[in-house]
């Protein structure tokens, strides 16, 4: 895959490459970056049957040239000087086989890395070491280009571990699927301290263009349904950087804990303990697919006998198993914030909710009726963002300010927080027409006051996913 609007940014890579690494055959793979419509939070949810609507961009994305070495080091640079150079041997650490110590086991009985882009590649490289053992034996010498913002939320931290993952396959003659890839991609990106789900590389792997990406979380399958792009076009404004690291790596640990295996082991227990509550939730679960508006209602009330919040002290006492679970996978979470109250009921009604907005949305795309669509398809998304903000508690002030400016213009459908939250973008659907200006009005109020004369913007429609690049 190669269109002409890439080539200017492939020979200056090009030419970059072989001044770092040398002459010699190069090869190249796109990622792109990965817009998510609705379904936010919820890829790592198991007590519902959640799911997701991103698609790639067409316009943005990051570019890796590569070359495979025998010497078994893996070296990374990027064509953005605030990225430095790395490199790290595949032999740097002893990795398990994938028969004798699960991936998680291994990942979670590590302290947490110090902060730093290479961790992404080496989650990847050393995922690969895990699963395929000897096979990964040749190294990479690779450079990045991008164009999707970094701590955006449009994940371009994801858009490396899928790109590393595939060229380490790809050295070494290991075969993969896009969305085997995708899969494993988002396992190795819990080398990093995190256990989110596989939305971003589901999103990024598997995208075609004119079409949004329906995931189903449950068993992680896929239809790809049309998305229309003539017409209206998606924003994406960068507010400020979402670290991955400190406080804001706890925070989207304390849900993930929250969703992956507290409110599963309460909705057990109750379940067992009130037979009339498992029968009217298998009931619920029945009738999703032919009355949603029912069946989440009748969901919703029975969230209600969830706790609104509890201690991860309190839930050693009332579900050791769970508290254990916790511990494994969130150690740093079980040390600093054993008596800190963890939100649980709200956090269950935003995945319903989204449950629900995904169901809707993917309902208007099968049976699409024009501009109508796009209009119900923006309120689904301002909803989405309620519930981003007073639900799960994501947002922050500047990313509210913004959403305020953009809601002004009457040519804007809707509007939310996109990605992990704590910073990052704010997704904006808006008729094409209107795009550029909805653009110098973000920069005029938004971007100048706060001293940025440009900013970080995106204007995306749907494109193709992983591919390779002839050069």
């Amino acid at each position: 895959m190669q269109t002409p609007e890439l080539q200017p940014r492939l020979d200056k890579a090009l030419t970059l490459f072989r001044e770092r690494y040398g002459p010699g055959e190069v090869l190249a793979l796109r990622a792109p970056a990965r817009i998510n419509i609705l379904g936010e939070h919820v890829d790592y949810v198991s007590y519902l049957p959640t799911s997701s609507l991103p698609f790639g961009s067409r316009e943005h994305d990051m570019l890796m040239l590569f070359r495979p070495t025998e010497d078994g080091v893996v070296r990374g640079a990027s064509t953005e000087e605030a990225f430095a150079p790395f490199a790290f041997s595949l032999d740097e650490e002893t990795i398990p086989d994938s028969k004798q110590q699960s991936w998680e086991s291994y990942v979670f009985s590590r302290a947490v890395p110090a902060a730093h882009w290479s961790n992404y590649a080496r989650g990847a490289a050393f995922f690969a070491r895990w699963k395929h053992g000897a096979e990964i034996r040749r190294g990479l010498s690779f450079l990045i280009d991008s164009t999707i913002p970094a701590e955006s939320g449009a994940s371009s931290s994801s858009a490396l571990v899928v790109l590393t993952g595939a060229a380490i396959r790809r050295a070494n003659n290991a075969g993969y699927r896009p969305e085997e890839l995708a899969r494993e991609s988002a396992q190795a990106e819990w080398y990093l301290g995190t256990r989110g789900g596989a939305l971003d590389h589901l999103g990024i792997c598997a995208a075609k263009a004119g079409k949004a990406v329906h995931i189903s979380h449950a068993d992680q399958s896929i239809e790809l349904v049309a998305l229309p792009d003539t017409r209206h076009r998606w924003l994406t404004f960068f507010t400020h950087a979402a670290a991955k690291g400190g406080e804001a790596m706890l925070e989207y640990n304390e849900r993930a804990a929250v969703s992956r295996i507290i409110i599963p082991a309460i909705l057990e227990d109750l379940r067992r303990e009130m037979s009339w509550l498992d029968d009217d939730w298998n009931d619920a679960l029945g009738k999703m697919k032919r009355d949603l508006s029912t069946a989440c209602d009748e969901l919703e009330s029975l969230l209600g006998e969830l706790p609104e919040s509890l201690t991860l002290t309190e839930l050693s006492q009332i579900h050791p198993k769970a508290f254990r679970e916790c511990k494994t996978a969130f150690p740093t979470l079980v040390r600093e914030r054993s008596e800190h109250p963890l939100k649980v009921q709200s956090r269950a009604l935003h995945h319903l909710g989204e449950v629900a907005r995904v169901t809707a949305a993917v309902d208007l795309l099968r049976e699409p009726k024009g501009d109508a669509t796009m209009k119900a398809l923006g309120q689904l998304i301002d909803s989405s963002h309620e519930s981003l903000r007073d639900l799960y508690e994501v947002s922050t002030p500047e990313v509210e300010a913004l959403i305020e400016i953009v809601r002004r213009s009457p040519q804007v459908l809707g509007a939310r927080l996109m990605g992990g939250g704590f910073g990052g973008s704010v997704l904006v659907l808006a008729k094409a027409d209107n795009a550029q200006g909805l653009v110098d009005l973000v920069r005029k109020e938004f971007y100048a006051p706060r001293g940025a004369s440009i900013g970080k913007v995106m204007i995306s429609t749907p494109g193709d996913g992983l591919a390779k690049i002839d050069l």
